[in-house]
């Protein structure tokens, strides 16, 4: 038996009582990022699998398209903390000033030793997200620069590259120079505050306003980097970035930066 992980993001992934798409055989749902344990291959399309619905160990069918094998193990590790905040977000439809959702928020900004909660509304949360779905993968992590601004930790990767310095859990990079894999983070500069922010700038400042997401799926047939982050929709949401033909990055909706993860070693640059 082996472990997969769904990979469907623009809607739920039907489980199936039979290997075979049927009306009447759906008898659950599988959500982005939940790990699934596959039992064999039923047939061209499905495999069996075993899987947690609603609080449930169930046994059933799923596309095989829609399921990936696991990366690396600290990678994986990431994507565990992310999938965890996902889910308690109701996958992106709870509300940051809503209960229980703002006290979510409250405990990602206390692990910051700061006291604020979804329903400070002024206060931007998404770096306050990233940094605690970071600090939950596990102590591969934990020199992350843990901020409340995203260009913080940005800076920091962006540093710990140019001195080589392989304690940090991610490396700064170009869009050119890595193409995005999952458990990657992808930056992007906020338009709707000053100064316009790209890689050179980033590399210079340690203060701007911008956003970053963790990277959870690259869809390459539609040519989409699928990310998850906090403060997507007032919620831990998911976030859709462009990519080349080559799968790297495109500069669309003002991305300037890749941050690669380290934490299982180098590949090359």
């Amino acid at each position: 038996m082996s472990r997969m992980f769904v990979t469907a993001y623009e809607s739920a992934l039907n489980f199936r009582s039979a290997p075979e798409r049927l009306p009447d055989n759906r008898i659950g749902s599988l959500h982005l990022l939940q790990p699934v344990e596959v039992i064999e291959q039923a047939n061209q399309e499905y495999v069996q699998c075993r899987a947690e619905i609603e609080g449930k160990t169930m046994t059933g069918f799923a596309a095989r398209n829609f399921l990936r094998p696991p990366t690396t193990p600290h990678r994986e590790a990431l994507l565990a903390a992310v999938h965890r905040e996902y889910m308690r977000f109701n996958r992106g439809l709870g509300q940051e000033h809503v209960k229980p959702f703002s006290g979510y928020v409250g405990e990602m900004w206390k692990a910051l030793g700061i006291r604020l909660d979804g329903t400070d509304r002024d206060q931007p949360w998404s770096a306050v997200a990233i940094s605690f779905m970071v600090r939950n993968a596990g102590p591969e992590y934990a020199k992350f620069a843990f901020k409340s601004a995203h260009s913080k930790f940005v800076y920091a990767a962006i540093r710990a590259r140019r001195r080589e310095d392989h304690s940090h859990p991610f490396w700064g990079c170009r869009l050119h120079e890595a193409q995005p894999q999952v458990g990657d983070i992808v930056v992007r500069d906020n338009p709707e505050f000053a100064p316009q922010v790209d890689f050179d700038v980033a590399e210079k400042l340690q203060s701007y306003r911008s956003h970053s997401d963790i990277i959870v799926h690259i869809d390459s047939e539609k040519q989409q980097a699928v990310a998850v982050g906090g403060n997507v929709g007032n919620s831990v949401g998911i976030a859709l970035y462009d990519l080349t033909p080559g799968d790297f990055l495109a500069s669309t909706k003002h991305t300037f930066a890749l941050l690669r993860n380290i934490t299982d070693g180098v590949d090359a640059l």
